[in-house]
């Protein structure tokens, strides 16, 4: 309860609700970080918030925040940016630390909405497309609008290095038939 009272004191500059929630949650998922030593500094929650840039199909951009270890389609649900439909299953394994990783049997995405092409920073840590990933975004989307960097949002687990991505949003895909 402590840990909640911190989190929302800290983060009364941020609107959204979901952001501290999710703090809270990364903060009891931590199991592996090393206990404090005397005189240590307890960690803060803006340890654990990264900065984006979004930039939308009509060249407007916006930065918002998202917290280290939650997807990148997470942080754009929370800030209320519209990527379209989750690919609902999430990444494949499960990073709770550097050490410690859990590959998720049945999760994968299952369509290609969401949509998105990375630049800057952090690009590299993404890590490889999945094959269902990479299949996702063929069924999805023409030829010509998929990039090397291309992912879906839903697939990335946003790491302290995507500090200062650029993430591109491009025109979506129709969704409004079944």
């Amino acid at each position: 309860m402590a840990l909640r009272l911190a989190c929302q004191k800290i983060l009364t500059k941020q609107p959204s609700k979901a952001v501290a929630n999710m703090a809270v949650r990364s903060f009891a998922a931590e199991s592996s970080s090393p206990a404090l030593k005397p005189g240590a500094e307890a960690p803060s929650v803006f340890d654990r918030i990264i900065s984006l840039t979004i930039v939308d199909p009509s060249g407007a951009r916006r930065k918002i925040n998202g917290m280290i270890g939650s997807t990148l389609y997470e942080a754009c649900e929370s800030n209320e940016v519209e990527l379209g439909p989750s690919s609902v299953g999430g990444p494949p394994i499960n990073v709770h630390s550097e050490r410690w990783t859990e590959p998720v049997f049945g999760e994968g995405p299952t369509s290609g909405y969401d949509h998105v092409v990375l630049s800057g920073p952090g690009v590299a840590t993404a890590g490889p497309m999945t094959r269902p990933e990479s299949r996702m975004l063929e069924d999805y989307w023409d030829f010509d609008e998929v990039f090397p960097e291309s992912r879906l949002a839903s697939q990335i687990t946003l790491t302290k290095q995507m500090d200062g991505m650029i993430v591109y949003v491009p025109p979506r895909v129709d969704d409004s038939n079944p």
